[in-house]
């Protein structure tokens, strides 16, 4: 332990999942020295967060001990996919059979090859738009409208409806300032999303077949989905298809500037992009917690947590665990790869994890090139959702190659 750590005890340690910073690293490196499992309340709720690596990885696989079936959340966030087919708030074998429904269509050479060109062609398009204006937004006009136009795409939503799915997505994953959960907008933008999707289903002939939907409406004819688990699993995939990639491109461009050498670096070998995005989703995890409830008495590093306890898994603090990564809050875009756990770990790994690589990976390869330098500028403002870290804003001024 080094000597700054040693003056950290466990009356230094406070820490609620709900209050949301601008920087949560230094709280949870105090969770990680003096409070590894830590016992504490939000809004008269119980919680115990579990912050080291190999504590949470450990906790993550166990679903038997720790259990999805409760929701993942610490408010109502589960309550816009809908009662069924979120595939989040479910255990096996529950879990596996809503699963099964899509797990092929999101394999990384299946993604890569019905995807790749289609994220190619939307980020030139996007960047063109952009080269127009020396002052342009990273975040809202490009990590953003990006995974929204894919994700929209690939469930097979008709163009024309796609500024109303943008606008519905935005609604159901803001928050409001001093409020916990869902805001009143956002419980009505997910009503008018679930009939929209039911209804969506139900016509089937409009599609192409080879989409996401149409795989879903397959699966329900088949009597392998029920239309609400259909209903709900197109949701899911929506909403978490644009808010994991969007958080992970914004933030992308934020911190190769903090770390100039590194983005030096990727632009004299651009051969690193790929270890590049697995840096940055450790440096910066898009979701920094989900919760896990206790299925019976149970205990985490000698700590007890009671039936019904609810677990804050902190993947945000266990990329940053010291015991398993040198210099952990340095941005290492050379760094020996290591598993990280910023897409979820054990039967929840993130089925869209290839997905959003593969975006980011594109992303980073066609605007660094166009990119001669560039400067965030004014304030960099986040969505206001604890669990995320997504930048909804991020005013940059771009120096644009000839």
């Amino acid at each position: 332990m080094s000597r700054v750590d040693a003056t950290i005890d466990a009356s230094d340690v406070k820490y609620d999942p709900l209050d949301l910073e601008g920087d949560p690293y230094p709280a949870y490196r105090r969770l990680r020295v003096a409070a590894p499992v830590y016992a504490g309340v939000t809004h008269g709720m119980p919680f115990w967060a579990v912050s080291r690596f190999d504590d949470l990885q450990a906790a993550a696989r166990d679903w038997q001990t720790f259990s999805s079936g409760g929701g993942n959340d610490l408010d109502d966030t589960g309550l816009l996919f809908g009662a069924e087919g979120e595939l989040t708030r479910a255990d096996p074998p529950l879990h596996t059979r809503l699963r099964a429904a899509v797990k092929r269509e999101f394999g990384t050479g299946a993604v890569r090859m019905r995807l790749e060109q289609t994220v190619r062609e939307t980020a030139r398009t996007l960047l063109a738009e952009l080269r127009e204006h020396a002052l342009v937004d990273l975040a809202r006009d490009l990590a953003y409208p990006l995974p929204a136009a894919v994700m929209c795409g690939w469930l097979g939503f008709p163009a024309r409806d796609h500024g109303r799915l943008a606008r519905w997505h935005t609604l159901m994953v803001e928050r409001a300032p001093g409020r916990v959960g869902l805001t009143d907008e956002g419980v009505r933008a997910g009503g008018e999303m679930r009939a929209y999707v039911r209804e969506a289903l139900r016509r089937p002939v409009s599609r192409s077949g080879d989409d996401l939907l149409s795989a879903l409406a397959g699966a329900k004819a088949a009597g392998s989905l029920t239309e609400d688990e259909a209903v709900g699993g197109a949701m899911l995939l929506f909403v978490a298809g644009i808010s994991t990639t969007s958080a992970l491109i914004s933030n992308s461009f934020l911190h190769l500037h903090r770390f100039g050498d590194q983005l030096r670096l990727l632009r004299r070998s651009p051969e690193l992009i790929p270890q590049a995005v697995e840096e940055l989703l450790r440096f910066d995890a898009p979701f920094q917690w989900f919760t896990r409830v206790a299925a019976h008495d149970t205990e985490i590093r000698g700590v007890p947590i009671p039936a019904g306890g609810r677990v804050v898994l902190v993947w945000g603090s266990a990329n940053r665990d010291e015991r398993r990564w040198l210099q952990p809050d340095e941005l290492l875009v050379r760094r020996e790869r290591q598993r990280h756990v910023s897409f979820g770990e054990g039967v929840h790994h993130c089925l869209g994890a290839p997905l959003a690589r593969m975006e980011a990976r594109v992303v980073l390869e066609q605007a660094l090139p166009a990119m001669a330098d560039y400067q965030p500028t004014g304030v960099v403002e986040r969505r206001f959702t604890p669990s995320e870290r997504t930048i909804v804003s991020l005013p940059t001024v771009v120096q644009w190659q000839p």
